[in-house]
């Protein structure tokens, strides 16, 4: 019941919102294809590509938090536009 009043909350939001939740997710896609792209680039190389490897991980950290923002910016825009 719970994920429903979840679903419910999401498609009554507004169109700031709604852009600010996509845009999130693309860029944590993006960052997580580039994070894809680096790690075959890396190739399991650990003398020669081990910034590769680092950069992979670091990009991987910030799509968790794109995904962080995407679940929590959307929200409180929806509340500080139906204050005003």
């Amino acid at each position: 019941m719970k994920v429903r009043a979840v679903f419910l909350r999401m498609a009554a939001m507004k169109p700031a919102a709604w852009y600010i939740f996509r845009r999130c997710l693309q860029l944590c896609c993006w960052l997580l294809l580039c994070c894809l792209l680096l790690l075959i680039g890396w190739d399991g190389d650990v003398r020669g590509g081990f910034r590769l490897y680092q950069l992979a991980l670091t990009l991987n950290e910030f799509a968790e938090l794109a995904l962080l923002a995407a679940v929590l910016i959307p929200p409180c825009v929806e509340d500080y536009l139906q204050s005003k």
